[in-house]
């Protein structure tokens, strides 16, 4: 299924996609993403993964930052309610939809995160300082995007799973620390990953399917900080 990513969006409930459609706008014309990339190299999204996981982490996460003395600290974690039943079949259907162009949504979600957030792009040592053109381009984010949309992946097939659901969650917060990101930082991705799906998911974008994906983006978020802390501790 191919998207053009040039549909118009609305204003969210946030009061944010004025600058976030822009942006989305923006870096969706020009990705030289092929519409059938997605995780075609390998027999599934969750066997990438867990091959990226085995291989020695590139620049990207091998980098590892030193002050985190104050990292999170004054971040107030609250447990957002769980997914009902029915809106974790929301999210399994749309994902389906979603997986068609997983590559081009996984950039544009980082790229609407570095301009909306610039400090974010500063945590990636590749990007460091790049502009956004060089970023885009960046065969290491092409790469970063899969794993993370992988990753998304994961946590869609255990939804019915919590007990394999909320180990990955942990261990992914935890990887996070060693890479040197800030507990504030993972709750950013949430609104920006809803801006990279909605014109993928066109016609079935609805406020219902807004509402499953972003509890299920604050759930992991909530999960990966309170993993981050936990191992900020020891």
């Amino acid at each position: 299924m191919g998207n053009t990513y040039t549909r118009e969006d609305s204003v969210d409930s946030n009061g944010r996609s004025s600058r976030s459609s822009s942006i989305l706008r923006k870096y969706s014309k020009s990705l030289k993403c092929r519409e059938t990339e997605s995780f075609s190299k390998c027999s599934s999204a969750e066997e990438h993964c867990e091959e990226s996981d085995k291989k020695p982490k590139d620049g990207l996460e091998r980098q590892v930052r030193e002050d985190r003395s104050d990292v999170g600290k004054d971040v107030h974690l609250e447990p957002p309610p769980q997914l009902t039943e029915e809106q974790k079949e929301t999210v399994k259907r749309t994902w389906k939809i979603i997986e068609a162009s997983v590559a081009k949504v996984g950039v544009v979600l980082f790229m609407g995160l570095f301009e909306t957030h610039p400090d974010v792009q500063e945590v990636f040592t590749p990007f460091r300082g790049l502009p956004m053109e060089e970023v885009q381009q960046s065969k290491e984010l092409r790469a970063h995007a899969l794993r993370v949309m992988g990753f998304v992946e994961k946590a869609v097939r255990r939804l019915d799973q919590p007990v394999k659901l909320v180990p990955l969650v942990q261990e992914c917060g935890r990887n996070h620390c060693h890479y040197g990101a800030q507990v504030q930082h993972i709750e950013l991705v949430g609104p920006q990953f809803l801006q990279a799906i909605k014109p993928a998911l066109e016609d079935e974008w609805t406020e219902e399917v807004e509402a499953a994906w972003d509890l299920l983006m604050k759930n992991i978020a909530y999960g990966m900080q309170t993993a981050m802390r936990e191992e900020m501790k020891r």
